[in-house]
């Protein structure tokens, strides 16, 4: 087998590090790069290998995509993935996003290695302003121990933005979208000294609430946000590192039940990150972190007699430590990767009313207060890369999953106390991964992952004003097979051009899949989550990217269907079969054009009935969408007379389309007004940033 091929490696990582190397390895004269991901975490190199080669569904988006779609939030950042959507309304401090059909709390999120586990019902958990990312990963398909995947975001450094000559910067940044009159406003701080470097940086957002397609704004569109980001970096030695980055973010939003009231969030996320890479050891290429994290919920509806509060509280403390050794068997090079991770929750809340005048809280039998709960994520996992032939290479895998949780108050229907001892799941999950070489440029593949995926303290415990908890929830265990192809060929029509294409065709069986039921809407209008026994997500992704010259143009496709084995009724959360056409010029070495198009086809495969109260089966409207299009273009100038100076135009929905990604009802089953669920009109799009 080819030493370079040794790149397609199927075996995981337990951590996504802002210094993370899988450092290449000498092996004779040639040197080895091995870049991991797959059934775990992403582990990232310096030299980052093109995700589109990746044998199995990976796909990446960079700082420089990521301003030139003049994104709001980091949802809308990763709906040009195919197979991906976003959910959650209108309000951006809401939204959240679904992969393969699979709403967020079906997936891993990582940012900067630190796990984000406060996804809540019906409430955002993106406290992450898109001017801090570096980087963006998605990997679809069960990962990490969820059944729908995992996303891996890292945040900038100071040596992303320092030159090769320089020692310290400064950069100023300014936005504005005409849309909905929102300004952005950032300083960042960064340098380095010796082996050390470090970055401050901080942002503010204020914006009104948008206008949609055609006309019409909606008041929950309204937020303000600010945003903090440290980092401290030390280069030990030429194979060590630590890092120390610390993530603060306070929102302040309006969504809440009713149209008057606000929410207040305030998130603080810390990492410590050690990596040794050890070059003059094969047995030895170790990561190892530990991290913080804590959300603050404040929520208050203000439309009634009273000011209703809910105030919920999420803290987390987790470590992930892994290895990588290579071994040589009969001349050929094997990796045994293995590592252990853990992440404890402590769950907390209190619901009440508040009188408007004195501020003196009321007793509120209407409402439960949150449950406190402790929980627990532990893992330990083995993969191992093992090559069979020149042209045929095996990553077989096992990781195990245990998921503890139990509440010193929570209480069923009858007043009697649930989960005080606790209870715990487990799963033993295989995995297999074949990569066969056909040539060098076209390889096949297949893939067999399991996966369990713990519910959610906001599926669990979640009471307040209309959702039913359901402490009995069980985990879901998701099977999926795959298969694919990668071309990665250069000199296709001409010379120095390339194009690179892959096709995945996937089937994901979840047993106990969460679903929600509304089977008491008297007392909980937003229902009850309940395990369904089945569901069966199967579908595809095209993905293609051609470079020429100056030219770079990226095309993908992706279908997902979703159904319910037992009823065969189609799943709710299944993205829109989409279309994305991206096209990328470099007029000079000051300017670069682009545009950025979406069609979607006609959203109809949505469900139409729902089981509701007493067992008894519901017609209910079909929350599909006629199909859209929308088109953004965009600029970019940097002045060579004026040295870190950067001006970006965009034009984002160019046509002013009226699109929703999925109707929305009320609960007597009319539709809601337009601008209460129709995303974003026209807006014209200026951003400043200069670096000294």
């Amino acid at each position: 087998m080819k030493i370079s091929r040794l790149t397609y490696i199927a075996s995981s990582i337990a951590l996504a590090i802002a210094c993370n190397t899988a450092q290449a390895k000498q092996e004779t004269n040639e040197e080895t790069v091995y870049r991991l991901d797959n059934i775990t975490v992403t582990s990232q190199t310096e030299d980052q290998q093109d995700p589109l080669t990746m044998t199995q569904s990976v796909n990446a988006i960079d700082r420089a995509t990521i301003e030139s779609m003049s994104t709001t939030n980091i949802p809308n950042a990763l709906k040009i993935i195919p197979n991906v959507d976003v959910k959650g309304g209108p309000s951006s401090g809401n939204q959240n996003i679904t992969i393969r059909g699979l709403p967020q709390s079906h997936a891993y999120v990582i940012i900067d290695g630190i796990y984000q586990s406060n996804y809540a019902s019906k409430r955002g958990s993106w406290y992450l302003n898109p001017n801090l990312v570096s980087n963006i990963q998605v990997t679809a398909g069960p990962s990490s121990g969820a059944a729908a995947g995992k996303i891996s975001i890292s945040t900038i450094s100071a040596l992303d933005l320092l030159k090769p000559d320089e020692s310290f910067g400064t950069k100023v940044d300014l936005g504005y979208r005409s849309n909905n009159a929102q300004q952005d406003t950032g300083l960042t701080v960064f340098g380095k000294s010796g082996a050390t470097d470090y970055l401050l940086s901080g942002y503010y957002l204020d914006k009104d609430p948008y206008e949609i397609g055609g006309g019409g704004t909606y008041d929950k569109t309204a937020a303000r946000q600010k945003s903090g980001l440290f980092k401290l970096g030390h280069q030990i030695s030429a194979d060590q590192c630590l890092q120390f980055t610390l993530n603060l973010d306070d929102s302040h939003g309006h969504q809440v039940r009713n149209d008057i009231g606000y929410r207040d969030e305030q998130y603080t996320g810390a990492s410590l990150v050690w990596k040794d890479s050890a070059t003059d050891n094969q047995y030895l290429n170790l990561s190892a972190s530990l991290y913080y994290n804590d959300v603050d919920s404040y929520g208050a509806e203000q439309g009634r007699s009273a000011e209703e509060v809910q105030d919920i509280k999420d803290t987390s403390i987790g470590f992930n430590v892994s290895n990588d050794s290579i071994f040589t068997i009969a001349s050929m090079n094997t990796l045994l990767h293995y590592g252990v991770s853990g992440h404890f929750t402590d769950h907390d809340g209190h619901v009440y009313s508040k009188d408007f005048d004195t501020g003196e809280i009321i007793e509120d039998s209407s409402a439960a207060d949150e449950a406190t709960t402790t929980s627990r994520k532990l893992a330990g996992w083995i993969n191992y890369q093992l090559p069979i032939t020149e042209s045929l290479e095996l990553i077989p895998g096992i990781r195990y999953d245990e998921f503890y949780i139990e509440s010193a108050n929570a209480i069923d229907a009858n007043g009697q106390p649930l989960l005080r001892d606790g209870r715990t799941e487990d799963r033993l999950s295989k995995s297999l991964n074949i990569n066969y070489y056909l040539t060098d440029d076209i390889t096949l593949f297949a893939s067999y992952a399991e996966a369990l995926n713990a519910p959610q303290n906001g599926e669990l415990f979640t009471s307040g004003r209309g959702f039913k908890p359901n402490p009995y929830l069980k985990s879901e265990r998701a099977d999926n097979k795959e298969i694919g192809i990668v071309w990665d060929s250069q000199d296709i029509f001409s010379v120095d051009d390339s194009l690179t294409t892959r096709i995945n065709v996937f089937q994901n069986d979840i047993q106990d899949y969460i679903g929600t039921a509304y089977t008491d809407n008297e007392n909980y209008p937003d229902g009850v989550k309940v395990n369904i026994g089945e569901v069966r997500l199967k579908g595809f992704e095209f993905v293609a990217s051609y470079r020429l010259a100056d030219w770079d143009v990226n095309f993908s496709y992706g279908q997902t269907r979703g159904t319910d084995m037992t009823t065969g009724w189609y799943l709710a959360d299944i993205p829109s079969d989409k279309f994305n056409l991206t096209i990328n010029n470099n007029i000079s070495d000051s300017l670069q054009l682009g545009t950025r198009a979406t069609y979607a086809l006609q959203h109809d495969k949505v469900p139409t009935q729902q089981l509701g109260e007493n067992g008894v089966i519901e017609e209910i409207p079909a929350a599909g969408f006629d199909a859209w299009f929308t088109m953004d273009i965009y600029a970019t100038y940097k002045p060579i007379s004026i040295d870190g100076l950067v001006t970006s135009l965009s034009i984002t929905n160019l046509f002013d389309t009226a699109y929703a990604y999925q109707m929305d009802f009320e609960r007597d089953g009319s539709e809601k007004p337009a601008n209460e669920y129709y995303e974003e009109g026209r807006s014209i799009n200026l951003k400043l940033s200069y670096q000294f």
